[in-house]
């Protein structure tokens, strides 16, 4: 037996400290419910439990992006909804108005119907937002800008690729004008009407020159037509080949005094691809109505634009303006929402009259156009609201499965680590009865002394 150094007593000792260590490193695991506690616990599986961490919380925002994305698909369509009752209405009363039943007082309160709907589709348009975000006035349109002032952009349809395209405008589309004789003098002639376009303005004998003049100025007016009470020339507000100005009398004294009858047409605009094609394919085709130029293709390719004077325009069309949603994780995963304008112009409904049987006719043809756009803009609107519901049910999916992966790397397995930990409890209990007994070996020289 020794004296100055006692072995077992050291040897119990350092045990105890190797026992403690592993109990505590499992009261750490049990109290935590990880088993990599630190990073020295097991560097390899902390650096990928971080990376799949973080990618595990990038999924759970995009899956509130796209969410969100939901909600402001259902907001413009819940719009949508209001601009396609209105444009109901509004082609119920064209076919109301293209009944000849009715009088002039008649359709005066139809007109005045039609402007009420036509400025709230505006409103619904210009108003309808969502966290500040304006969705129907073309703000989630394609953007581009024109080389030229000849060439305005009235829209750019999301399927349009970014970059040039050149457009040539030969002429632009004429109004129809019609010119009258002048009104000097009284009129004394048979009592009868003048008709502009099918509607009557009554001529009775014994009209002053300027009661006339207001009663052909203002019927005018009502049909998107201007008379210039000076020289007596009418003139079609809008340019095309649809504007029309034909004048009737209904006796040979109207005809003689107002020099009727008379018809004049209005022209399109002139326009092509130029010598060579820059940006359109060689399946894309013109059409113009006035002077509204719009080109279309193959996949839903649709450029709107509105000649102003003659010349070559290059229209560089923009990757901005579509919404985009991030739905990924990572980068380039997103979702591009394109939502066309949908005002009383761009759906082709400001300038509809109810006049006439003719008029009427041409607006019900106009709102049935218009239908069906918003029908294909909600059709859209569906689809990328189912596209990001499935994403949110993908996301969902891999949340749940990297959230597994995370869990096996890191999650303590609390049955198996009980057992651990009852085990070093025990030993670093019997640990310190062993370092008790070799600290008392010693005691042992002095009954040596004793003897």
């Amino acid at each position: 037996m020794r004296l100055n150094h006692n072995a077992m007593a050291f040897t119990a000792a350092n045990n105890y400290s190797t026992i403690n260590k592993n109990l505590s490193a499992s009261m750490a695991r049990l109290s935590s419910g990880y088993k990599i506690n630190k990073s020295s616990d097991d560097p390899t599986g902390k650096a990928i439990s971080q990376r799949m961490n973080a990618q595990i919380r990038g999924i759970n925002r995009a899956e509130a992006n796209a969410n969100d994305g939901i909600s402001l698909i259902q907001t413009a369509e819940g719009a949508l909804n209001e601009a396609h009752s209105i444009l109901g209405r509004m082609r119920e009363l064209a076919v109301q108005a293209a009944n000849e039943t009715l009088d002039e007082t008649d359709c005066d309160a139809i007109q005045a119907e039609i402007k009420q709907l036509q400025d709230e589709l505006d409103r619904i348009s210009d108003t309808t937002q969502f966290n500040g975000r304006t969705l129907l006035n073309g703000e989630l349109n394609r953007k581009g800008y024109v080389d030229t002032d000849s060439v305005k952009i009235a829209e750019i349809g999301g399927d349009v690729e970014p970059g040039d395209y050149k457009i040539t405008v030969g002429t632009p589309g004429t109004s129809a004008i019609l010119a009258t004789n002048a009104i000097t003098a009284t009129y004394l002639g048979e009592t009868g009407h003048i008709s502009i376009n099918g509607l009557d303005v009554r001529i009775e004998n014994g009209m002053s020159v300027s009661q006339m003049k207001e009663a052909i100025r203002d019927s005018a007016d009502k049909i998107g037509i201007d008379y210039d009470i000076a020289t007596g020339v009418f003139t079609s507000r809008e340019a095309g080949s649809k504007q029309k100005i034909e004048l009737e009398g209904s006796n040979d004294d109207i005809k003689a005094f107002f020099g009727v009858p008379g018809v004049a047409n209005g022209t399109d605009a002139v326009a092509s691809f130029g010598a060579t094609r820059v940006g359109f394919s060689d399946t894309a085709t013109i059409q113009t109505d006035g002077n509204r130029i719009t080109v279309t293709d193959k996949n839903g390719f649709e450029m709107v634009l509105d000649a102003t004077d003659v010349g070559d325009a290059t229209i560089t069309v923009l990757s901005a303006g579509p919404m985009v949603v991030q739905v990924g994780n990572n980068e380039g995963q997103t979702l591009d929402i394109n939502i066309a304008k949908t005002t009383a112009n761009s759906l082709g409904v400001d300038k509809i009259y109810m006049y006439t049987h003719q008029y009427a006719s041409e607006a019900i043809d106009a709102l049935d156009g218009a239908i069906v756009k918003i029908s294909r803009i909600r059709s859209s609107l569906g689809a990328y609201e189912n596209r990001m519901d499935y994403t949110s049910e993908n996301l969902e999916t891999q949340n749940e499965n990297l959230t597994s992966a995370v869990s096996r790397i890191l999650d303590t397995n609390m049955a198996e680590e009980i057992t651990e930990y009852t085990q070093a409890n025990v030993l670093s209990q019997s640990a310190m009865q062993m370092l008790t007994k070799a600290n008392a070996f010693p005691e042992g020289l002095l009954q040596l002394f004793q003897r």
